[in-house]
């Protein structure tokens, strides 16, 4: 289930043509909508949130100290809007509880194998069942988030009991297979509170708020401190929240969701299996360069020194390492991955290796599909869809001809220009980079030519005619539609789902909040945290 309209385009020649796009009608500018009224807390839906396969990893290293990766066992996530994160597409079926069940029996085992007595000590002089029970109820809090009720710990204790008449360990690997399997564990669940009398949103406590700060910037459970905040009244107020959000970020855990989200808001599974003309390294080394060259940029933008929203979209800087220097005419490092200035030019994100790599056909450049990709992801401009007739064959490479000249016809054809002139306007000025990333002055012996023009934003300091890469991204760089829609996706990825009318407010104070920061990336995921759609749920509605 793959709904991100952009990699509908992927081999699109003629994707606008015929029917979607009416003979020769002008591009219209996004039409002004009104502006919110927000003087009430206003939270959007708050569904029940199954765990992902990247929470559920890190849950079970941090809770038993497995690094193995079981969930690679589960079948594959939906996708909504390119986001394995939408609670609503995600629901527990069948295959995924037969598959909560093995992973449950192997985790245990290994627990209980190789990190026993790390996880559930108990010394010589002390009584086992007595060791296990507070086991139990230690375990429990950091699965369920909080603690378990009484009438949650009688069955675990009992069943420890029970597996304790065969020995200590078999009793803690029986608790352990049971939390691993309760829905406590498995969803994320905020506790019912009564409304606020003014809106009727509900105010989350303290444990809930702690869930929700793990999920969301470490992407698993909360730690020992984050649950002592809850229990001691200090993760109540917004200001609580803001200091546990900043002490979250500050741990490396952070930058891992910085790489899951990245790596669903550019579509890099997409560099999976690449196949591309002209590489002389073997695919799936040339595949994990490319993205690690890539993840390395992005962990600088958010957390290097010069970290923010213009690093991000501006920064000349590219790592690389013995698979891709010789491809880029760069020196390669004595090991792993180094930053460089490359020969040809790079500006940020867009024109990273990595990106023109992905963004291409395995034998040329796709100015449509960069065009589209830039529109849709960099943008949030949605893109019409190709009908289902179109022509989705690129042309030959012709060896007496640019990239440029062979895709001309998009806007030279009434009954494409509309669609092609928003698209490849976009997309022509990154020819400079060809199917493998690779900056050339020249194709086939012929001057590239990398102007172009941008239609339609609705931003004055964006659209309109640009002679480089370098200038329609410096655009970008500045543009507040590019970060706006950096703001809108990073909320999508957060709370599992596509903004709905009630998100407007408080997606409104996430977007204002990264403005008033200038662009601080970190100040985003804080602003997150801070909007009402994470310190409040709406109010359950009886039913009839």
């Amino acid at each position: 289930m793959r709904l991100n309209s952009w990699g509908i385009f992927a081999l699109s020649l003629s994707a606008c043509c015929a029917n979607a796009c009416k003979g020769g009608e002008e591009a219209k500018t996004p039409p002004v909508e009104a502006p919110l009224i927000c003087d009430v807390t206003s939270p959007g839906p708050a569904p029940l949130h199954l765990l992902t396969r990247f929470q559920y990893d890190n849950a079970m290293r941090d809770l038993l100290g497995d690094s193995s990766r079981p969930s690679s066992s589960f079948p594959p996530e939906n996708e909504v809007d390119g986001y394995r994160t939408h609670a609503a597409a995600n629901p527990a079926n069948p295959l995924l509880v037969e598959r909560y069940l093995a992973v449950a029996e192997a985790v245990a085992a290994r627990s209980i194998t190789e990190r026993l007595t790390e996880l559930a000590p108990c010394a010589e002089a002390e009584e086992p069942s007595a060791c296990g029970h507070a086991f139990v109820a230690r375990f429990a809090e950091r699965a369920f988030r909080r603690p378990a009720s009484e009438g949650e710990l009688a069955p675990l204790l009992s069943l420890f009991d029970a597996g304790n008449l065969q020995g200590y360990a078999k009793g803690i690997e029986l608790t352990i297979q049971a939390v691993l399997q309760s829905p406590q564990f498995l969803y994320r669940v905020d506790s019912l509170r009564s409304p606020t009398l003014e809106s009727g949103a509900v105010a989350l406590g303290g444990y809930e708020l702690a869930g929700r700060l793990a999920a969301s910037l470490w992407g698993s459970v909360p730690d020992p401190a984050l649950l002592a905040a809850a229990k001691e009244g200090r993760l109540i107020t917004a200001e609580d929240v803001e200091r546990e959000a900043r002490r979250l970020i500050g741990d490396p855990r952070a930058a891992e969701v910085v790489r899951d989200f990245s790596e669903q808001w550019l579509g890099l599974s997409r560099l999976d299996g690449l196949a591309r003309d002209g590489v002389g390294v073997e695919s799936t080394a040339l595949t994990a360069s490319l993205r690690e060259s890539l993840q390395r940029f992005l962990h600088a933008s958010y957390f290097g020194p010069e970290a923010g929203l213009k690093t991000l979209f501006s920064s000349p800087t590219v790592w690389v390492d013995g698979n891709l220097a010789p491809m880029h005419s760069a020196g390669a490092p004595a090991t792993g991955m180094e930053p460089v200035m490359l020969a040809g030019p790079r500006y940020g994100l867009l024109t990273q290796p990595a990106m023109m790599t992905l963004l291409a056909h395995a034998d040329q450049s796709a100015p449509v599909i960069r065009g589209v990709f830039v529109r849709e992801r960099i943008l949030c401009l949605p893109v019409t869809p190709p009908p289902p007739d179109a022509n989705v064959i690129p042309p030959d490479p012709d060896p007496s001809a640019t990239t440029r000249e062979r895709f001309r016809q998009h806007t030279e054809q009434p009954s494409c220009s509309s669609c092609h002139q928003l698209i490849d306007g976009i997309g022509f000025g990154f020819e400079r980079y060809d199917q493998l990333g690779r900056y050339r002055d020249v194709e086939n012996g012929l001057p590239v030519d990398e102007s172009g023009k941008v239609l339609a934003t609705g931003e004055l300091g964006l659209d309109g005619d640009f002679t480089s890469a370098v200038e329609l991204l410096n655009r970008i760089a500045n543009s507040s539609l590019a970060r706006d829609c950096l703001a809108t996706n990073w909320y999508r990825y957060t709370f599992g789902r596509l903004e709905q009318p009630e998100d407007q407010c408080s997606l409104s104070q996430v977007k204002e909040r990264f403005a008033e920061t200038g662009g601080d990336l970190k100040e985003l995921l804080v602003g997150l945290t801070l909007s009402d759609s994470f310190l409040y749920r709406p109010a359950l509605t009886e039913a009839p």
